[in-house]
C-alpha cells in the first residue's frame, strides 16, 4: 500500500472540489440550509399566540380571568367576540388559534361552589398550538382558582398558605433536563442539520467509484494506487472524511454559537460518535458505488434507503409508538442509533459508557458496509481489477 493511498487522498480532495455537484452538496447547500433553518426557529419559543375571548358572564371575576389571559406571555387576545359571532368563522376570519368561552353565571357559580367549566376551542390543525393553548389555559385557570380561594378565606383571618396546602395538597416541582427553555432551535436544528450531513455524505459516497467508470477516469485511479483497491478505498475514505468533519466542525463551531445552541456534553465523546457515524455512511456509500455500476441506480438506492431517516429516527415521533414494520425499518437505518447517542451527549451530558449500545450498533452497520464493499468487489471484479495493460473501460 505504501503511500499510494496518500496520493489518492490528494487526488480525491481536488476532484471533489472541482465537481460542481459535490461542491454544491458539501459547501453551498449546508451553509444555506443551516442558516435558513436557524432563522426560521430563531425566536426559540412561541409567544403571543392569538386568541379570541367570549365573555358571556361580564362579571368582575370573568374580567379578572381575561386580565390573567392578557398577562400570559404565551397568549395575546386579538378579538373579543359577541353573541353574533360564529365560532368557526372567528377562527378563519380573525386568524385566531384558540377561543376562550366564559359561561353565563360564571361568577355566581364560583361563589356557590358549583363546578364551573371554561370552554376552550383550539385550532389543532397545528399540534404545537393546541398543546401550548392547553398548557397556558391550565396555568391561568389554576392561578385564578388560587386567587379565589385566598379571597374567600381572607375575611376569616386564616393564613392563605396553610389553607392552600389543604385545598391543593400536591404540588409539582418540575426540573427540565436537556432543553429547559423549550427552545425550538435547540430541539430541531441539531437533528435536521445532522441528518442533512449524513445524507450529503451518503449520496456523494454512493458515486465514488461508479462515477470514475462513467467518466473513464478509473484507469488513472488504478494506476495511481498501483493496482491496490484498498489504497483506493482508504484514500477516498480520508478525502470524504475531511469533508464530513468539515461540515460537522462548521455546524458545531459556527452555526451552534451563532444561534446560541449549547452543547452540554463532552466534546471528545461527541467527536468519537461523529467519527464512527461518518465512517459508516461513507462505507455504505462506497459499498453501493462498488456494487452498482450504474451511477443513477446507485444514487436512487441511496436516496430510497436514506431519505426517510429523519422521519423514522424517533426524533419527532417515538419509535415504540410506530407500527412494528415502521419500527423495524427505523432499526436498519444508522441515523436512528446515532441520534440516540447524539442526544444523550449533546443534551443530557451523559458519560461515554452510556452511549456504548449505540456505538456497538454502529459497528454492526460498519461490518455490514464492509461486507457490501467486498460483495461489490466480487460482483464487478472485471471493472475493478484491471488487466496489467490498464485498458480503458
Amino acid at each position: 500500500m505504501t503511500w499510494a493511498f496518500y496520493h489518492i487522498f490528494k487526488r480525491e480532495l481536488l476532484r471533489l472540489s472541482k465537481q460542481k455537484s459535490a461542491r454544491n452538496l458539501f459547501l453551498i447547500i449546508p451553509v444555506v440550509v443551516f442558516f435558513i433553518l436557524g432563522s426560521i426557529y430563531y425566536k426559540g419559543a412561541i409567544r403571543d399566540l392569538s386568541i379570541a375571548v367570549y365573555d358571556n358572564d361580564n362579571s368582575t371575576l370573568s374580567r379578572t380571568y381575561i386580565r390573567y389571559l392578557e398577562a400570559s406571555p404565551n397568549l395575546k387576545i386579538t378579538y373579543y367576540m359577541s353573541s353574533k359571532d360564529d365560532i368557526e368563522n372567528v377562527f378563519v376570519k380573525n386568524e385566531v388559534q384558540g377561543i376562550f368561552y366564559i359561561p353565563k353565571d360564571f361568577h355566581k357559580d364560583v361563589l356557590k361552589n358549583v363546578p364551573v367549566q371554561i370552554k376552550i376551542y383550539t385550532n389543532s390543525t397545528n399540534i404545537v398550538f393546541g398543546n401550548l393553548l392547553y398548557k397556558s389555559a391550565s396555568q391561568v385557570t389554576q392561578l385564578l382558582s388560587a386567587a379565589v380561594v385566598v379571597k374567600n378565606i381572607a375575611p376569616l383571618g386564616i393564613n392563605p398558605n396553610k389553607i392552600l396546602g389543604t385545598v391543593m395538597p400536591i404540588d409539582i416541582n418540575t426540573k427540565v433536563l436537556g432543553n429547559p427553555e423549550y427552545n425550538y432551535v435547540y430541539y430541531l436544528l441539531p437533528g435536521l442539520a445532522t441528518v442533512l450531513i449524513q445524507m450529503i455524505l451518503f449520496f456523494t459516497a454512493s458515486r465514488a467509484f461508479n462515477n470514475e467508470w462513467k467518466l473513464n477516469t478509473y484507469t488513472n485511479l488504478y494506476a495511481m494506487a498501483n493496482g491496490n483497491i484498498w489504497s483506493m478505498i482508504l484514500g477516498k475514505y480520508l478525502a470524504y472524511m475531511v469533508f464530513g468533519l468539515s461540515l460537522c466542525g462548521f455546524l458545531l463551531a459556527i452555526v451552534f454559537p451563532v444561534f446560541g445552541i449549547p452543547i452540554y456534553g463532552n466534546i471528545g465523546s461527541l467527536f468519537v460518535l461523529l467519527l464512527l457515524f461518518l465512517t459508516v455512511n461513507i462505507a455504505l456509500g462506497f459499498g453501493i458505488s462498488l456494487l452498482l455500476k450504474d451511477e443513477i441506480i446507485a444514487l436512487d438506492v441511496a436516496i430510497f434507503y436514506n431519505s426517510p431517516a429523519f422521519v423514522f429516527s424517533g426524533f419527532t415521533f417515538p419509535i415504540w409508538a410506530m407500527p412494528w414494520f415502521n419500527s423495524l425499518y427505523a432499526q436498519v437505518i444508522p441515523y436512528t442509533h446515532f441520534l440516540t447517542g447524539f442526544l444523550k451527549i449533546y443534551q443530557l451530558n451523559t458519560p461515554f459508557k452510556f452511549i456504548l449500545p449505540e456505538i456497538q450498533k454502529l459497528f454492526i452497520f460498519l461490518a455490514i458496509a464492509v461486507f457490501i464493499i467486498i460483495l461489490g468487489l466480487i460482483v464487478n471484479r472485471k471493472h475493478i481489477f484491471l488487466p496489467p495493460k490498464l485498458s480503458t473501460l
